[in-house]
């Protein structure tokens, strides 16, 4: 298979402490076996020493298949239709509307993903992404790969999640707007969220949109955010040629052009699970099923606000998937 395995990470001892591992975990459970070529993307931080540090990590019989790419630096430069100073007003809100509003470099990355990786990858048949903190953590008994070509997939994925409704501001319109006649489609990929939009808690919220609606929206007593359920695609594979079409290049780019990946934090995520559902036929989009975490499934993280959070699900035999929730279940009909 013309197929292709890729991360993108950063040259930090923490960062590279999990690379390492997710690159024991992806050998011993998948590759060492079907022997994929792996990228490691990185925005030219990783030198001959630090690459050696991770090739030599990885066991000898495998160690020719990993190869690192140099982005070019202005993958990373912020676009130029997004207004500097109103981004760092909206990022320099204290405290946070979301313990993980996150920051610019953040907020790049999400765009990398989106509309940058197709460049990278426009030469193989079909990729997985994998971040440096996930983890494979059951052995694979068949080609992923072969899976997906025998399939004709355009899109897999490993769970279902939900994000967050505040960070998604303006998401659901966005897409109703551009897609008026699958209206009814997109009220199934969205989960209502009701917030008392005048608590005082969501005051840093109601800044943000002080600073990015014109006008400002009538506060109400309460207001219905819009969740996206989304395929968590720090695991995903993909065939590149999808994302090529001139339909799916089209609203990429009104995505990009909209902003809200950079004034609020739309994430590659939703954005890529809905032009993947609306762009692909159901069955040509598929759920890669093996015991798979990144790194809110197992530690907990300090937010934004300075304490820790913890997102783990409360016992080791169960994901994060909302397919195991029942407050999710009716809605996703199952």
């Amino acid at each position: 298979m013309n197929a292709a395995i890729c991360y993108l990470t950063q040259n930090t001892e923490v960062r590279r402490t999990y690379l390492k591992t997710s690159l024991y975990f992806l050998f011993k459970n998948f590759n060492a076996t079907y022997k994929y070529p792996v990228i490691i993307f990185h925005e030219g931080d990783y030198d001959n020493d630090a690459q050696q540090d991770i090739i030599m990590s990885i066991r000898s019989s495998c160690r020719d298949l990993v190869s690192f790419q140099a982005l070019d630096p202005n993958d990373f430069k912020l676009p130029a239709h997004i207004d500097a100073i109103k981004l760092q007003r909206c990022l320099d809100i204290k405290p946070h509307p979301t313990p993980y509003w996150r920051n610019v470099k953040y907020r790049l990355m999400c765009r990398w993903w989106l509309m940058e990786f197709p460049k990278y990858v426009k030469a193989y048949d079909y990729v997985m992404r994998l971040d440096d903190d996930s983890l494979i953590e059951e052995p694979i008994k068949h080609d992923l790969f072969k899976w997906m070509s025998d399939k004709d997939l355009n899109y897999a994925s490993n769970f279902l999640h939900v994000d967050c409704g505040m960070c998604c501001y303006g998401m659901k319109d966005f897409f109703d707007k551009h897609f008026p006649e699958k209206k009814e489609m997109l009220k199934e990929l969205f989960i209502e969220q009701k917030i008392p939009m005048r608590a005082v808690q969501f005051h840093p919220f109601r800044t943000i949109l002080s600073l990015t609606q014109s006008p400002l929206p009538e506060i109400k007593e309460t207001e219905s955010l819009w969740m996206p359920i989304m395929y968590y695609n720090n695991f995903f594979m993909t065939k590149p040629s999808f994302w090529f079409q001139e339909n799916v290049q089209k609203i990429l780019k009104e995505i990009d052009m909209n902003g809200s990946i950079f004034y609020f934090r739309w994430g590659d995520a939703p954005l890529q699970s809905l032009v993947a559902m609306i762009f692909s036929p159901p069955e040509q989009i598929s759920k890669a099923s093996f015991e798979y975490s990144k790194r809110l499934q197992r530690e907990a993280f300090k937010g934004d606000d300075g304490h820790y959070h913890a997102y783990m699900p409360d016992t080791y035999d169960k994901s994060s998937c909302i397919t195991e929730q029942k407050e999710f279940q009716e809605k996703l009909k199952l």
